[in-house]
Order: C-alpha cells, then sequence, then structure tokens
C-alpha cells in the first residue's frame, strides 16, 4: 500500500515554516495542534483541526503564527495514479478529486467529519507498526478508499457552507447599498423583502450580525445625519421631516432628540453659533 499513499508527521518550531511541493500528487494536511498560516490565494489562518487541501503542481508554504509556541502537521499525500486504480464504475475519484473542492482550500475542523477523517490518517500511519498483520493490505485499502470517498463529500459540504456564508455577506452589502440609496424613500421590511425576495426576518438578523446594530437603528441614525445637513441649510423642521423619510413629525423629533440630546431647533441654533 505504500505506493497508493505518503503520510509523514512535521513539527514546526516557533517562527518556523515548511514549502509543500505536491508535484504529481494531492495533498491532505491536518493541523493537530498550534496555530498556523497557509499561504494560498489569500493568507489563511489555520487552526487545530483544520484541513488543508493542496492540488497537483502546487508549491505553498505553512508557517507557525507565534513565536512561543510549535505547530504539529500530518500530511498524507496521494499520486493521482492512485485514485485512479481505486475508482470503480460508480465512482471516478481521479475526476472528482480534480474539481473539489470548488471554492476552499482549507476545511474548518468544525465539519463534523474533519475529526473522523483525521484519525483515519492516524490509524492508516498506526498500521505499519502494528504486529498483526492479517488482512493488513486489504483493511489498508478499504480504510484508504473510505477516506477518499468521504474527504471529497467534506469538500462538498464545506464548500455549500461557504458559499451560503458568501450569499449572506452579498446580500447585506446589497442592503446597505440599497438603503444608502433609498434613504428617504420607504425602507420598511416589507419593502426590503420585495426588492431582494428574502424574508425581513432573516434580513433583520443577518444585518444585526453584520453591523452590530438593528436595522431600524441604523435607518435612524442614517436619516438624522441627512437632516442635520438640510436643517444646517436653513430648511424648516417639518421639510426636513418630509425629505427624510421620517413618518410624521412626532417621530422625527423624538427620534433626533434621542439620538442627538437636543431638539432638531437647538440643534440648528447650536450649530449656527460655532
Amino acid at each position: 500500500m505504500q505506493n497508493l499513499f505518503k503520510i509523514t508527521k512535521y513539527s514546526l518550531d516557533a517562527g518556523a515554516n515548511h514549502i509543500f511541493r505536491t508535484g504529481y500528487r494531492y495533498g491532505v494536511i491536518f493541523v493537530l495542534h498550534g496555530t498556523c498560516q497557509f499561504s494560498g490565494e489569500i493568507q489563511q489562518l489555520c487552526r487545530p483541526s483544520d484541513i488543508i487541501f493542496l492540488k497537483p503542481g502546487q508549491t505553498k508554504e505553512i508557517l507557525t503564527l507565534s513565536q512561543k509556541s510549535s505547530c504539529a502537521l500530518l500530511c498524507i499525500m496521494i499520486p493521482e495514479k492512485s485514485l485512479t486504480a481505486l475508482s470503480d464504475a460508480t465512482c471516478d475519484l481521479a475526476e472528482k478529486f480534480r474539481f473539489a473542492p470548488y471554492e476552499t482550500a482549507v476545511i474548518p475542523g468544525e465539519m463534523k467529519s474533519a475529526m473522523l477523517l483525521r484519525n483515519m490518517v492516524i490509524k492508516l500511519d498506526a498500521l505499519k507498526d502494528e504486529d498483526i498483520k492479517l488482512g493488513t493490505e486489504l483493511y489498508e485499502k478499504s480504510l484508504f478508499t473510505a477516506f477518499l470517498a468521504l474527504f471529497l463529500r467534506t469538500c462538498i459540504q464545506s464548500d455549500q457552507v461557504h458559499q451560503s456564508h458568501q450569499k449572506k455577506m452579498l446580500i447585506i452589502d446589497d442592503v446597505f447599498e440599497y438603503i444608502s440609496q433609498h434613504l428617504t424613500e420607504d425602507l420598511s421590511l416589507k419593502r426590503l423583502e420585495e426588492e431582494f425576495f428574502i424574508s425581513g426576518e432573516h434580513i433583520s438578523r443577518e444585518f444585526k450580525k453584520s453591523a452590530g446594530v438593528t436595522l431600524h437603528s441604523y435607518i435612524t441614525r442614517a436619516r438624522i445625519d441627512l437632516s442635520k445637513k438640510y436643517l444646517l441649510q436653513g430648511l424648516s423642521v417639518r421639510d426636513v421631516c418630509q425629505m427624510c423619510g421620517f413618518s410624521s413629525y412626532n417621530h422625527f423629533f423624538k427620534m433626533f432628540k434621542q439620538e442627538c440630546g437636543m431638539t432638531p431647533m437647538e440643534y440648528y441654533r447650536k450649530t449656527r453659533k460655532i
């Protein structure tokens, strides 16, 4: 089985690095302990239980981030010919590995199967030292094949999570942009639902996670900031109220005093004196 894969352990001292060159092989690297940085398309922080996936022809650097603590890695290198040899009519492993993962080069350790994958590689590495040799080759081949199939499934799941996260971030960026461009118009949850085809509850929840304030508070503060500009231009309070999208004069008066600690006219007089 040595020709099907190669398992190597690496211990990086504090501040050290290691350069991985895959050649004609795939590399699956497990972070056993410590924190390191992976130099992919972007710099990615890797924590214990995270999995780094390298494809053939890549040269990538992994370095420890701490000057005080080391980092341990477990790497299994898989030649492309091994994938071809283990493929069957139901699954072309060589083809599947070529396209996975679709987006992520680092699979987070929070994935349910990450720990199982790591333990499978540890078991594969330990088999060479076991005294019992009966059925070892069959067991190795079966365990290794199961590892490959589970890794592919994990890549797909990780990619789905990644895409879902990216979609949420994209949606919230669009909401910010829409608010800035339609600040004086109707910005009710119902209107946002119609614009983005997503439930108002979902928009509110994700907006709070991203901005740190509720959607209502953000819109109110943005409208108050706009109203200050109009007030300093000498427009009447009632005109400013209508121009900034507030539902009523009383609501505008209340929100302005709540946000600024003074009434609109007090703000105008105080600012004009400065």
